[in-house]
């Protein structure tokens, strides 16, 4: 556990550990004000014993006459009144420490959680194409939280209990050395016995937890996601019966980590009483009933337990939430670390200059193999597309047309092989330009649950969208006629993902969102699939109108779409196995023909 939480301290910032060691010192001081205020009782309660000692000449009577009092009534209440004022100092310091340390670290965990947001938000296309979104969103929302309430907060109070009761436990040590070790051998001894005999469970329980946690989330994004399907099919038992067994097993986990951290209290108040009792016997026989002896020394051990029983317990419920939370941090360690000193943002998207295609892009011989796939997405596969021409890329599914798109998109790298614009290779220091300057319409176009406006310039900050240019995109993409006729026109939201329109008003969105980005290379992976054929060829009229130099790219199974192309790909197992215009492929190759149903 230790090398654990050193490990978790070394994945701060360093600003967030400057921050915690100065808190170190707040905490030193919590428990210096304690201890005087345990300090403070016994030498008013060795007055109300005994109030001769004001006649003496210890410092007790030499305060005494320095005060000018009238009585000794009259200092014992003023020496009341400044224990009261000493423990009120130490209550308000402490209240004080508390609440910077919950603080300190509510704030650690949303930073971990931003970073680790930020981070797979940066990750390249593989990495999401290859994992889950649900893990990615359990780790960002769930984990980071039992990272922070049930490892980060704990650690902060179990810092400061530890640092009271040492304190606390070194002026009993001095005070009087027989009784403080007695004591503290009894709690520790106590407590020890109880987390050696629920340790191992503890580990085993987190784990649990993690991984029904994990298992709710899947449940949440896909039963959300697939909705449709499952409202046709009446199939939402199977997902809520899931739900409700994951449910049940988080909740029993914490319900019993929970208990197994409370419920030590009841014991260890069984312990202190009997201490207490004991204290007392020892006492009487050590000052033989000297009441005056023993009120100041039983007041001073009645009060440092008093602070120090919530401060074992404390101590003890901190470390099983940690042991028994600590799968949570296993499951982000990994990020944590690969996310140390990632950039807190990245450039803007104005930041770069499109890098110009003057000539043309080539694929030279490229490979691509997707990991934990048998056969290689591409093989050795070669075409060219002068700029400002119009390239189509037909095949069967899975022939390696959107691997090809994802390569021109900059989304991934050969593994072997190039891809040139103008012959300089696409590589991570020029990709970002490259990008600045492309366009891209899929197939399922994602649409946020915000305006149609906020959806066209998708990723802009409100303040930052150009209105003009995104009514000029709504009109290209044939968009203008439906949002006139809706009362908030491009105000209207759309719902999440776009529920409140349908499939062809979300693909001229995308279409739309394409011209918003002015972009010199438009890729339409598919992007007409789900408008009618009307619609499809005013749609493709005005991109042909619109794109004017630009060089378009476009995807297809329905050829009618690339049939004015200059030039048509056909591709099959990751190569090109003809080329030409739509003419000469129907003419001369039958699987075109087949295709196009000629």
């Amino acid at each position: 556990m230790l090398r654990q939480l050193r490990e978790l301290y070394s994945l701060l910032a360093p600003r967030q550990r400057r921050r915690l060691l100065r808190l170190q010192g707040l905490i030193v001081l919590m428990a210096f004000a304690e201890v005087a205020g345990v300090i403070s009782i016994g030498p008013f309660m060795a007055l109300v014993g005994d109030m001769s000692r004001l006649q003496g000449e210890g410092w007790l009577g030499q305060a005494y006459r320095w005060s000018g009092a009238d009585s000794p009534q009259h200092f014992l209440s003023l020496m009341g009144l400044g224990v009261l004022l000493v423990l009120l100092v130490a209550a308000l310091f402490s209240m004080y420490t508390t609440w910077r340390l919950s603080l300190y670290g509510a704030q650690v965990g949303a930073e971990l959680s931003s970073r680790l947001y930020r981070y797979y938000l940066h990750q390249p296309w593989l990495f999401h194409a290859s994992g889950s979104s649900s893990r990615l969103i359990n780790r960002v929302a769930q984990e980071t939280q039992r990272v922070t309430t049930k490892i980060l907060q704990p650690c902060m109070q179990l810092n400061a209990k530890l640092v009271l009761v040492t304190c606390m436990s070194l002026t009993i040590l001095v005070y009087n050395p027989v009784v403080a070790l007695g004591g503290i051998a009894i709690f520790l001894a106590a407590y020890l016995l109880l987390y050696k005999t629920v340790r191992r469970f503890l580990i085993n329980n987190g784990r649990r937890v993690s991984r029904s946690q994990a298992k709710r989330f899947k449940l949440m994004t896909e039963g959300f996601g697939g909705i449709k399907d499952l409202l046709l099919l009446r199939r939402q038992a199977t997902f809520t019966t899931q739900f409700e067994r994951a449910s049940q097993k988080v909740a029993r986990g914490m319900g019993v980590t929970q208990g197994l951290s409370d419920a030590p209290r009841y014991a260890i108040e069984l312990v202190a009483f009997g201490s207490v009792i004991l204290l007392v016997l020892y006492l009487l026989n050590v000052h033989q009933g000297n009441l005056g002896t023993i009120l100041p020394a039983l007041s001073i051990y009645a009060l440092a337990g008093f602070k120090m029983l919530p401060a074992y317990q404390k101590i003890y419920a901190s470390v099983s939430n940690i042991r028994s939370h600590l799968a949570a941090f296993e499951a982000v360690r990994d990020d944590l670390v690969a996310s140390r000193g990632y950039a807190s943002e990245m450039a803007p998207e104005g930041a770069f200059h499109p890098l110009p295609l003057r000539d043309g892009i080539r694929l030279d011989r490229v490979h691509f193999h997707y990991p934990g796939k048998r056969e290689a997405a591409l093989s050795g596969l070669s075409l060219s597309i002068p700029a400002g021409s119009r390239v189509g890329l037909v095949g069967e599914s899975g022939s390696g047309k959107s691997t090809v798109v994802d390569l021109l998109l900059g989304l991934i790298q050969p593994q072997k092989g190039r891809v040139l614009v103008d012959d300089v290779v696409l590589t991570e220091e020029n990709l970002a330009r490259w990008q600045a300057g492309v366009g891209f319409v899929p197939q399922h176009i994602f649409l946020a649950d915000a305006s149609i406006l906020e959806n066209v310039a998708f990723g802009v900050p409100r303040s930052e969208i150009d209105v003009a240019l995104v009514e000029k995109a709504v009109s290209m993409a044939q968009l203008d006629v439906m949002v006139a006729s809706m009362p908030d026109g491009l105000e209207t939201r759309v719902g999440e993902r776009g529920v409140q329109l349908s499939g062809g008003q979300r693909q001229r969105i995308g279409i739309a969102r394409a011209f918003y980005r002015q972009a010199q290379v438009l890729v339409l992976d598919e992007a007409t699939s789900a408008l009618d054929g009307i619609t499809e060829q005013r749609v493709m009229s005005d991109i042909e109108a619109s794109a004017g130099h630009c060089t378009l790219i476009m995807v297809a199974h329905r050829l009618s779409t690339v049939r004015d192309c200059d030039v048509i790909y056909m591709i099959d197992k990751g190569c090109v196995v003809d080329s030409g215009t739509y003419a000469e492929l129907a003419e001369r190759n039958h699987a075109f023909r087949m295709m196009a149903n000629l």
